[in-house]
């Protein structure tokens, strides 16, 4: 409920300060009278977004993961090369293609590289991401800067670059309140909001129709999905599912990814059966270390994420705690593992669903892709 309550004063702030600030010379019309309709574009799994067209004007609607009815933020796009007589009032207007952009996540400057949009980039959190050389290079020699760690920017060296838009991640707690105060365009990205693993990838669409890429993006979502679901096939007749239990405790609490988490998606393509699965969350469910012990000490698979600067072994989990050995998977050797210190897990992750899940299937399943070589999770011994 916090969570919800932050995204949605969020949107508000955004909306309010927009207009405060806008300084658009147009006469301005209720949006409604438009007559848009369902692009091309529009995502088939995505729920946080829908893009729409009337004429040559692009209409792209955000919405909460709450609420799928009622959006949250409008954007309208607008030609760079035509004037209208009247734009409309409730939402924020700007004109493409757009030139330059700030991205404040790690995930959108994979959906950037793919679209060769990273000359368009002028400004970063965490530079230290490698998404591709071409992006080390532009920061290299200057011309994408770093402005800022984690998630705490710096203000000044931000408004310093003029972008046209800064793409951010909804986060909770977390306010861009300076930024819109500021006159920017604040885009709120949900990529990582999305409860399935193509719905996640297919947020490059988002991107794409900014930049006037629409048909860019189009082609390389249905080159993902397309792979994607011809794995799937794959397992859709396995005669064993093994079970797999997720993640690991963290403070003596242990966050289980919800039943019906993309996550849990990612086991069920792959021909496993989550041990969580009844869950009706799709979101991460805290729960005792007690009550994940009595679930999951005879799962089959466990898998989880680490960041360790190490190989991380079975040596290393048992130094964790001395329980971890009495898990099934433990002792027979089945515990997966991705390292996102030297793994692009978050970076690419999003937009490569395909391989995630090819990397699951290999290990539940190694029969069916048997000269297929592991990208992201590997067994630890």
């Amino acid at each position: 409920m916090q969570n919800q309550k932050s995204f949605l004063i969020f949107f508000l702030i955004i909306d309010l300060l927009f207009f405060a600030c806008s300084g658009q010379k147009q006469p301005k019309v209720d949006g409604s009278k438009f007559n848009f309709r369902i692009s091309a574009s529009s995502p088939e799994f995505a729920k946080g977004f829908k893009i729409s067209e009337s004429g040559k004007i692009i209409m792209v609607e955000i919405f909460l993961p709450w609420d799928s009815l009622q959006a949250a933020k409008k954007f309208y796009l607008f030609d760079e090369s035509t004037d209208y007589e009247y734009v409309p009032e409730d939402g924020t207007i700007i004109k493409t293609p757009v030139k330059s952009m700030v991205c404040l996540s790690a995930t959108h400057l994979s959906f950037a590289d793919a679209l060769g949009l990273l000359s368009k980039i002028t400004g970063v959190l965490s530079a230290g991401f490698v998404v591709s050389q071409e992006f080390q290079n532009l920061v290299k020699s200057g011309a994408i800067k770093e402005i800022g760690i984690s998630d705490h920017f710096k203000l000044e060296q931000l408004i310093a670059l003029h972008p046209e838009i800064v793409m951010v991640s909804p986060q909770a707690g977390q306010g861009f309140e300076p930024l819109i105060n500021a006159g920017m365009n604040v885009v709120p990205n949900g990529d990582y909001l999305e409860t399935t693993p193509l719905g996640q990838a297919e947020w490059i669409k988002f991107m794409g129709v900014f930049f006037k890429k629409e048909n860019e993006a189009n082609l390389i979502f249905d080159s993902i999905k397309t792979a994607y679901n011809n794995l799937k096939i794959l397992t859709e007749n396995v005669k064993y599912r093994p079970t797999v239990l997720s993640g690991k405790q963290y403070g003596g609490f242990w966050d289980l990814p919800g039943g019906k988490s993309f996550v849990a998606q990612f086991f069920h393509d792959a021909g496993a059966r989550y041990i969580y699965e009844n869950n009706p969350e799709t979101g991460s469910h805290t729960l005792d270390f007690e009550s994940v012990y009595a679930m999951g000490i005879d799962a089959d698979f466990w898998r989880f994420l680490v960041y360790s600067n190490d190989d991380f072994t079975l040596e290393s989990l048992r130094n964790e705690d001395l329980r971890y050995t009495d898990f099934k998977a433990y002792k027979e050797n089945k515990v997966l593992v991705c390292n996102t210190l030297n793994k692009p897990f978050y970076q690419k992750g999003l937009l490569e669903p395909q391989i995630i899940l090819a990397d699951l299937i290999k290990i539940f399943h190694p029969e069916l892709l048997p000269d297929y070589q592991n990208t992201y999770y590997e067994l630890i011994k």
